[in-house]
């Protein structure tokens, strides 16, 4: 009896113990399934919610009254076998949140580091999303598991940046450079690896999405311009990085990914750049419509009035500088209108004072575009009491548009700004879909002598100031096709001679640039391959012999597309030759961004936290 007692107990606990193994097991099995649930409604949510912020381009406020009142209250998750997510305070929600956690109705705005991004700041909104899974079973206590998460929608200022491209940043054997300020490509950033015209030396961090070469490869550009290429086996350092050089997810113009905004890249495009070493050239989108829509088809929909008889998508309509402006002027052969929109008001003295600060070059010659060009002449200091007058309601932004019928003799049209040493008071952004010619000092004080300005006196060392006391830059920033700078010397009546004839003279200038280029390795729509861009270095364009003569520049430059007018292939030859660069980034941007900038978007997510 004792036996059998024995073996019935030992029989009753391993039964007991198998089923306690086994409902542990079970247990841990449904933990792990509201783990998963809670964690995909919460990311879910993320989904919904980085989609509605696109659309909207703003945070989005709680409350049922916001047109997305999915904010602030309760909705509807996922549906996941044997989980729900009913019941006081299990229901999945998403609300905004201030910079504590706590749930608001509207979310908390402040400048923050943008995670991820070194030495980039933004305007941040905070936001917090909250699921509690319970997965039912017949074996015991239904099982629970809530987590939490944080996002955050930062509105990043672009020009924020020496250099901003959408495309590849190149730099390919320019003569020494300090680059100050943060670099940042949504592609790939390629450095030549040749030290004999000097070092680049980058102050500031560098971000990346695709990749950062410096050292082992061969410079693409070399390719595409048929230069012999270098060795590929030993290092080279023609690149000093001070600061960072970090991989990160892309950065936004249209606050989300324009491969889902933007018009579908037709068949057999011919706006690729060719591949080469393995790597796939980049897509620069200027081949045409192909869904019937005029007003989506690049990004160089952000400098061009919207086409009247298209629907606009939302995404880009409320990035448009024409739609950011407060003053428009429209030129038509030889009538001028000034409109105003978005606040400003002008009186009919005002509206007339504008028009003639205007005047028309017939046809001015351009040696890269080797054509002749139409130029709309705009006097600046002729539009500052008018813009001044208006600082209340005039948002800074002037928008001008030469919408001239072209001949086969004129082909382009284009605006150039002229005596524009002293801005408005609260600084001024000129924007247009032409090509831009920003003639002498700008923003620099200057009224009569430019070499009053201590910058354009000489500045081997790079530390005169590029303005003249007591005058203080303005915030400013110029927006177009294309920008070429000519300096003090210029003279149209040399436009067409020979390089010895267009002799520059130091020049200042002090302004945001966004303007378009033309990519290395690109294919025309007629076969030709336009070889190197001319890289960052030549991002802006020149005209003029600069041998010897300095370019001080502080600023931004934003490259986002490809000219579409504007499409001359680099070269220097009897085009020009390059300036003694001292560029700077001007830090004034890390608190005052120039008048109706560009903010690209980065959506983030914080670390799980289980309640």
């Amino acid at each position: 009896m004792a036996g059998v007692t024995i073996v019935s107990v030992a029989v009753g606990i391993a039964i007991w113990s198998t089923s306690g193994t086994n409902r542990i097991a079970d247990r841990s099995e449904d933990l792990a399934i509201a783990q998963a649930a809670a964690e995909g409604a919460v990311e879910y949510a993320y989904g919904i919610w980085k989609a509605r912020i696109a659309q909207k381009y703003a945070a989005i406020d709680g409350g049922s009254g916001d047109a997305l009142s999915c904010m602030g209250g309760t909705w509807s998750p996922p549906t996941f076998s044997r989980v729900s997510f009913s019941g006081t305070g299990n229901a999945l929600t998403l609300t905004p949140a201030d910079q504590y956690g706590i749930a608001t109705s509207s979310p908390a705005s402040m400048q923050i580091d943008v995670p991820g991004y070194p030495g980039w700041r933004g305007r941040g909104y905070y936001y917090l999303a909250s699921a509690k899974a319970t997965v039912d079973n017949t074996r015991g206590l239904p099982i629970q598991y809530g987590v939490k998460r944080y996002f955050s929608y930062v509105e990043v200022p672009l020009f924020q940046t020496m250099f901003f491209f959408e495309h590849d940043i190149e730099l390919y054997r320019p003569a020494k450079m300090n680059i100050g300020g943060l670099a940042h490509s949504n592609r790939w950033g390629w450095i030549s690896n040749d030290t004999s015209s000097g070092v680049v030396t980058f102050q500031g961090n560098i971000s990346h999405v695709l990749g950062f070469r410096n050292d082992t490869l061969p410079f693409r550009a070399e390719r595409w311009s048929g230069w012999v290429n270098p060795d590929t086996t030993s290092s080279h350092a023609a690149v000093t990085t001070l600061g960072s050089v970090t991989q990160v997810s892309r950065l936004e113009p249209f606050g989300q990914d324009p491969s889902s905004l933007l018009d579908a890249i037709p068949s057999g495009s011919t706006a690729y750049a060719p591949t080469v070493d393995g790597v796939a050239g980049q897509y620069v989108g200027v081949d045409g419509d192909t869904d019937g829509n005029k007003n989506n088809d690049s990004m160089h929909e952000l400098i061009e009035p919207p086409d009247a008889g298209s629907d606009d998508p939302p995404a880009i309509a409320k990035r448009r500088i024409y739609g950011k402006s407060g003053i428009v002027i429209t030129v038509n052969g030889s009538t001028t209108t000034v409109a105003t929109q978005n606040g400003t008001s002008l009186n009919a003295t005002q509206v007339t004072a504008i028009k003639n600060a205007i005047t028309v070059t017939s046809s001015m010659y351009d040696r890269r575009e080797q054509k002749n060009v139409r130029v709309t002449n705009v006097k600046v200091s002729d539009l500052l009491t008018t813009l001044n007058a208006t600082t209340t309601g005039f948002n800074g932004v002037l928008y001008i548009d030469d919408v001239t019928a072209t001949t086969t003799d004129i082909p382009k049209n284009a605006i150039r700004l002229t005596n524009a040493g002293t801005l408005p008071t609260n600084g001024l952004t000129v924007a247009t879909q032409d090509g831009l010619y920003v003639q002498g000092d700008y923003n620099t004080g200057t009224t009569t002598d430019y070499t009053a300005v201590p910058s354009n006196q000489g500045n081997s060392n790079n530390d005169k100031s590029p303005t003249i006391s007591p005058y203080t830059r303005k915030p400013a920033a110029l927006i177009a096709d294309a920008v070429t700078i000519l300096s003090n010397s210029w003279s149209d009546s040399n436009a067409n001679k020979s390089i010895d004839y267009r002799t520059a003279s130091n020049t200042t200038v002090n302004a945001a640039l966004l303007a378009g280029f033309m990519p290395s390795g690109y294919i025309s729509a007629a076969g030709v391959e336009y070889g190197y861009s001319g890289g960052a270095n030549n991002y802006p364009r020149f005209l003029e012999n600069w041998n010897n003569k300095y370019l001080t520049y502080f600023g931004s430059m934003v490259e986002l597309f490809q000219s579409t007018t504007f499409t001359g292939k680099w070269d220097t030859g009897d085009i020009y030759a390059p300036p003694v660069r001292s560029w700077n980034y001007d830090t004034n941007y890390d608190t005052t961004s120039p008048p109706g900038s560009l903010d690209a978007v980065a959506s983030t997510r914080g670390t799980w936290v289980r309640f």
